[in-house]
């Protein structure tokens, strides 16, 4: 039996009829495929015709919560699949309005046809169909939603937006929203490759200025989201409906002889023409001040045409030495490829740098930057890193302790090394509050609340990170890093999965993947990520000594004891980190080694140590007095608390 109070059963409209009970959309009597993403879609935007339906409403009703993977990139497909399906046009539309920066509104007249009984069926035009309950994400395409049900009757639907409106109306105008702009790569047009570094430093230094110029009004994409589009044939309209900013700043470079052209130009989203065309003419002998003035006038031209009631923020500390400014761009060149060898560069170039130019504070903090990620990564030791990335890191700040990078790069000593985990987070609160742009930052600091076992926090800072950087692998891999160190497994395998769907060899899914493959006991595929991720890895006894666990794990003694004679011959030529040679050894049942070993990772204050509470390999050490001495010595926050110890874990 039906409910005799009516639901939905067809939605019509146009030439078409979308069938709740069938599941089926049907243009003029005629069954139209349509994929579950795009018929969700449409169901959602049917039951609220004439109504604004924003992004985020989307993303709750037709994605599960904990999805976090492209979740852009799904929803512009399936609306564009819509569209064409319908014949729609987001230009001229006759169906989906969209709202820009807002969502969409599905403007043509639908009828809703109710049933009313076993056989009976009501039309009525409508505007605002009502709320259908759609089935969770995964449950398949099994459309059966006519036994579905209003979730808000009419008289609360009206009853609640007029509230709405007289709430807003006590309220006042609305905070303007927050605008976005994407700065393309510039193109280094001058036919010689040896000037490539030139124009990525002028994007580098074009996206964290833009960053700094209204933070409460303006956010710029970031950098490795940007330079996807390097070299790229794509059109302005196919980036703006890829990333969706609001403007789009592209330039270019040509250096003949002693001149250097440079030309920029601003363009709003989705309109002809550009608004500002700005070239540059000078001698190349003055490129630092080229690239300075430049940056300079393109934030004074956006502060005028985008943000007209916002005052000019000042720059980032620099340099007036043209050789340093040079060195220093050619260190983020290189910085910015992560390989080993290139890291060692870029060391070599940011000393350089600060060496022609002591006073150039970008110099100092990118050269703790870099020993950060060599450290982070076990390319180089602790004893070897840290240190001198805090002195360098210190020496930025008393420069400009306006610098969000070094309060950054500091932060990351402070955490890592030092073991200060308040001082840490002021140091990424303190970064971000002067570039909330910065998708690293944010990046940073998730790493940081995961440290300290802020699990859900982390997800919401890697949430804004990628809202800032959509196209970055790194973005999305991380949250398959906040659910391994929560121990859910399930949920971090699913979520390496969606990110190697995308590029099947990045390292850091496979690691954390194979990571999550240990504690669900499927070793086999492990060691098959572990193998992969060393196979492309600057330093591969990172993996490999998690390789060596699985066997050791899955009772294979004897591989598991070649792995670690091989990782003991690597580590006479390359740091090898004795947090994950103890792993190895307490899961062969040699305790007291183990326990050596992590001492000696807390005496090095070996990078992997701030998991040293919550790690579940070393789980049976809770009730070891050494062990406990160590977790003391690291002074974890309480939201860090020993995850043994909260399930009154006992030694057998």
């Amino acid at each position: 039996m039906q409910d005799s109070s009516g639901q939905p059963r067809r939605y019509r409209f146009g030439s078409f009829d979308l069938e709740l009970t069938e599941g089926e959309l049907r243009r003029q009597g005629t069954r139209v495929k349509l994929n579950e993403k795009p018929f969700r879609l449409l169901c959602v935007l049917l039951e609220r015709a004439g109504h604004l339906v924003t992004r985020e409403d989307l993303r709750q009703r037709l994605w599960s919560a904990d999805t976090y993977v492209d979740f852009d990139a799904n929803l512009n497909t399936a609306l564009s699949t819509l569209r064409h399906t319908l014949g729609d046009s987001s230009d001229s539309p006759l169906f989906i309005e969209t709202v820009p920066r807002q969502g969409y509104r599905f403007i043509a007249p639908v009828t809703v046809i109710e049933e009313r009984g076993e056989d009976s069926e009501v039309e009525s035009k409508t505007q605002d169909a009502g709320r259908i309950t759609l089935p969770i994400e995964g449950e398949g395409r099994r459309f059966r939603l006519a036994k579905m049900r209003l979730a808000v009757a009419a008289f609360f639907v009206v009853a609640a937006a007029l509230s709405w409106v007289a709430f807003r109306y006590w309220l006042g105008s609305p905070e303007p929203s927050k605008l976005m702009i994407l700065v393309t790569p510039f193109e280094n047009l001058s036919g010689d490759p040896g000037q490539e570094y030139m124009s990525d430093g002028l994007t580098d230094e074009m996206i964290t200025r833009l960053g700094q110029i209204s933070p409460s009004r303006l956010s710029v994409i970031a950098r490795s989201t940007a330079m996807q589009y390097k070299h790229t044939e794509r059109s302005l309209d196919q980036i703006a409906r890829e990333c969706r900013p609001d403007y789009i700043l592209e330039g270019s470079l040509r250096r003949q002889g002693d001149r250097v052209r440079i030309t920029a130009q601003l363009f709003k989203a989705g309109e002809q023409g550009s608004l500002w065309t700005q070239a540059y003419d000078q001698d190349a002998k003055d490129v630092l001040i080229i690239q300075q003035d430049v940056a300079d006038r393109i934030a004074r031209s956006l502060s005028l045409e985008v943000l007209p009631a916002v005052a000019r923020t000042s720059a980032a500390t620099g340099t007036r030495d043209a050789d340093a400014y040079d060195a220093y761009l050619k260190g983020l060149f290189e910085l910015n490829k992560r390989a080993q060898p290139d890291l060692r560069r870029s060391i070599a170039y940011f000393q350089a740098a600060a060496a022609k130019d002591p006073n150039f504070a970008s110099a100092y903090a990118a050269l703790a930057a870099s020993y950060n990620v060599g450290a982070g990564w076990n390319f180089f030791s602790p004893a070897d890193s840290y240190p001198i990335a805090k002195a360098a890191a210190q020496k930025a700040l008393s420069l400009d302790d306006n610098l969000p990078d070094a309060h950054a790069a500091y932060a990351e000593v402070l955490n890592d090394y030092d073991w200060d985990w308040s001082g840490a987070e002021r140091e990424y609160r303190r970064a971000l509050d002067l570039n909330p742009s910065s998708a690293s930052g944010h990046k940073a600091y998730a790493e940081y609340l995961t440290h300290a076992g802020r699990y859900t926090e982390a997800l919401a800072e890697i949430r804004r990170a990628q809202s800032l950087d959509p196209g970055s692998l790194v973005m999305s891999a991380l949250v398959c890093y906040v659910y391994y160190h929560a121990r859910e497994y399930g949920q971090a395998i699913s979520q390496c999965d969606k990110v190697l769907e995308l590029d099947s060899g990045f390292v850091p899914a496979h690691y954390w993947r194979g990571a999550s493959y240990v504690f669900s006991l499927r070793y086999d595929e492990a060691i098959a990520d572990f193998r992969t991720a060393s196979d492309s890895s600057e330093n591969p006894s990172y993996f490999q000594t998690w390789a060596a666990l699985a066997y050791a794990l899955e009772g294979k003694k004897a591989e598991a004891r070649t792995a670690l004679e091989r990782l003991q011959l690597y580590a006479k030529r390359q740091y090898v980190s004795p947090y994950g040679l103890a792993s190895v050894h307490l899961a062969l049942g040699d305790r007291e080694m183990a326990l050596t070993l992590l001492e000696d990772a807390c005496q090095q204050r070996a990078a992997d140590t701030v998991f040293l509470a919550t790690a579940q390999e070393f789980d049976s050490l809770h009730n070891e007095l050494r062990f406990r001495r160590m977790i003391s010595l690291i002074e974890f926050p309480r939201s860090a608390a020993p995850y043994a110890e909260a399930q009154n874990f006992r030694v057998k």
